[in-house]
């Protein structure tokens, strides 16, 4: 085998393996965020009838305070919605959330064949890196040797 093949194949594997690791960090951001949007509809959902409640009821105070961390957590939710959907209107409709559980999965299963390969890519890079420093520590050897003959010839 050549230095060179072995360095093509050493770039060849690193750059597999940068591949890999920045594929698998965009997967991991993308599943982040839509457990996140889960989340905020589910709490936008589930608060809606407090929220409402507070449209119709006769004393707003009282109907507020008593159902104040209900509301909290539905402006807040509506907030978050509103900044993950800037273009949306008030007449859009919220995205599914079992739609959107379902594209975890499939983000998370793509995920763990990514971590499968990345493992496998690291394992294979750093054999590639040991050997080559290895050979790279053998031809350097090598050079001082020759070096010190043709200097004893000297």
């Amino acid at each position: 085998m050549q230095y060179e093949a072995l360095q093509a194949k050493a770039d060849e594997v690193t750059a597999a393996f940068d591949k890999t690791s920045n594929m698998l960090k965009a997967a991991e951001k993308r599943w982040s965020e839509m457990s996140v949007l889960v989340k905020h509809i589910t709490t936008y959902q589930q608060t809606k009838p407090a929220y409402d409640g507070l449209k119709t009821a006769k004393n707003k105070d009282t109907y507020r305070r008593a159902h104040e961390s209900a509301i909290i957590h539905h402006e807040a939710a509506a907030r978050a919605l509103r900044e993950a959907y800037p273009d949306g209107g008030k007449d859009r409709k919220l995205p599914n959330p079992a739609a959107i559980k379902t594209e975890c999965a499939r983000f998370t299963e793509k995920k763990d064949a990514l971590y499968a390969d990345y493992g496998k890519l690291k394992k294979r890079a750093k054999e590639y890196g040991i050997i080559k420093h290895n050979i790279d520590s053998i031809l350097e050897l090598d050079k001082k040797q020759n070096y010190r003959i043709v200097k004893m010839e000297l």
